[in-house]
């Protein structure tokens, strides 16, 4: 890997929604199309609030920190010390290596089927290809990683804008009367969260930006709402156009306008699940590389691999893997953040961080936050039949 981890401010925003913009973003239509799109239009702003205030605890954490860390050594600096606190924190470690895990195995599992599609192999020659695209940009390290993200994002807006306006001249009927049930609410809710879930980047966000906290704070709220702005567009398409809104959404959408629409939502999907890969893995990389003490190429190895040997010795279907990673991680956070935040405020080493949430972090504001976390982790693993 390389030692240039210094990021552009653009480059930071494509970070935070390179990891955002995946797999959940092609769920939460399947999962909107059970409540209507008014479930969807007033859930998804709450989401994205919540969203950003976490992303931005995290932020003003480092800032206080002083110190390029990731989220495991954050929580032993702050929270999880001492004997017992040691034997957590390992145990937190091995639960979030299970929700990375998760991910990226969902990533190359998806972008594998389609690229094995699309060139006429097998799934594991597909999966294999893949995954020597991702993990090959991740061995380069962050700047490499940004770059990377900077190019793809403005390739994944160009394909929403293009897949927008081939569904213009279809028939668009679209259901604003709420429909459903108590948990369909909580499981779109859930999915919408994750689709916006860019936690894990914010320490290379705040990494490659280095002195620039304004800089940092406005990327995490950029990307979130870019994010956001994504998945509400494939999300009212998706509704308006398909005759059945599928699991993996563009698949329905593109199966009404034709071969050109099937390609362009094909390529997407590809570049939606391999920026996340990027994004993800990256992080996990700088966990192992602090938890257990080895190289940064042995970190890369141990962060990348598993998720392609993962998928060759037993498969689950796509949104489980979902499931399981947004449900695990948002049970993490929702216990270590808060926590960790207050922490920080009172004993942080840097006194004078830059930049704070100020009111938007009293403990009202904290309560809701982790209420937000815990209906995250319940919306996340609900069964919606």
């Amino acid at each position: 890997m390389t030692k240039n981890e210094s990021l552009t401010r653009w480059e930071a925003i494509s970070l935070m929604v390179g990891a955002g913009i995946g797999a959940g973003v092609m769920a939460v239509p399947f999962l909107a199309d059970k409540v209507g799109f008014l479930g969807i239009a007033f859930i998804l702003p709450i989401a994205w609030a919540a969203s950003s205030l976490v992303h931005l605890m995290l932020a003003e954490v480092l800032f206080r920190t002083g110190r390029d860390l990731q989220i495991i050594e954050l929580m032993h600096l702050y929270v999880l010390r001492g004997r017992i606190g040691r034997w957590i924190l390992w145990a937190v470690f091995g639960l979030l290596s299970i929700a990375f895990l998760a991910n990226l195995a969902a990533y190359i599992s998806g972008a594998g089927e389609i690229a094995a599609n699309l060139i006429g192999v097998s799934p594991h020659l597909g999966e294999l290809l893949i995954y020597l695209i991702s993990a090959g940009v991740v061995f380069f390290g962050l700047k490499a990683v940004g770059v990377a993200e900077r190019f793809a994002v403005l390739v994944l807006a160009g394909l929403v804008a293009a897949i927008g306006i081939g569904a213009i001249p279809l028939p668009f009927q679209i259901s604003v009367k709420p429909t459903g049930s108590a948990k369909q609410w909580l499981a779109l809710y859930g999915m919408i969260m994750y689709a916006l879930w860019t936690f894990y980047s914010v320490p290379q966000v705040v990494k490659g930006l280095g002195s620039d906290r304004k800089g940092a704070v406005n990327a995490i709220l950029i990307g979130l709402g870019i994010n956001g702005l994504i998945t509400a567009s494939v999300s009212l398409v998706a509704l308006g156009v398909s005759n059945e809104v599928t699991s993996v959404a563009i698949i329905g959408i593109t199966e009404q306008m034709g071969n050109w629409a099937g390609l362009i939502g094909s390529i997407f999907i590809l570049f939606a699940l391999v920026t996340s890969y990027w994004s993800v893995s990256l992080a996990l990389v700088d966990i192992l590389r602090e938890r257990i003490k080895i190289s940064v190429n042995s970190a890369w190895l141990l962060a990348t691999l598993p998720s392609l040997l993962i998928l060759w010795i037993g498969a689950w279907k796509f949104l489980d893997w979902l499931r399981l990673a947004a449900g695990a991680t948002a049970i993490v956070v929702a216990l270590i953040t808060i926590p960790m935040y207050l922490q920080a405020r009172r004993a942080g080493p840097v006194k004078d961080p830059g930049w704070t949430l100020g009111l938007w972090g009293n403990f009202a504001m904290l309560a809701l936050v982790l209420l937000s976390l815990i209906l995250m982790a319940v919306g996340s693993l609900v069964s919606i039949t």
